[in-house]
């Protein structure tokens, strides 16, 4: 069955489904999953405090980072775990 639609548009509360292109369907499903699925779980990490140290390292990593040091290289950890 053609679409006579000629481009795609997000879907409405006033939209048919049997208006709409496959491309729509299924990204208002992909939507409504994706909501449902955020409602059922949430946030795991919500009302969770960091240790002191979780937050010292942080911040000792924006520090180098702000002065321009950044870590190990790609090479050097694939080194060390014997990656090459």
């Amino acid at each position: 069955m053609a679409n006579t639609l000629e481009h795609e548009r997000p879907p409405t509360t006033q939209t048919k489904v049997a208006d709409m292109t496959t491309d729509e369907l299924r990204t208002m499903m992909e939507t409504l999953i994706d909501q449902k699925i955020s409602e059922w779980i949430g946030d795991p990490d919500s009302g969770l405090e960091l240790r002191a140290e979780i937050i010292a390292g942080i911040e000792r990593q924006r520090r180098e980072y702000a002065t321009g040091r950044r870590g190990k290289s790609l090479d050097e950890v694939a080194q060390r775990l014997e990656l090459e």
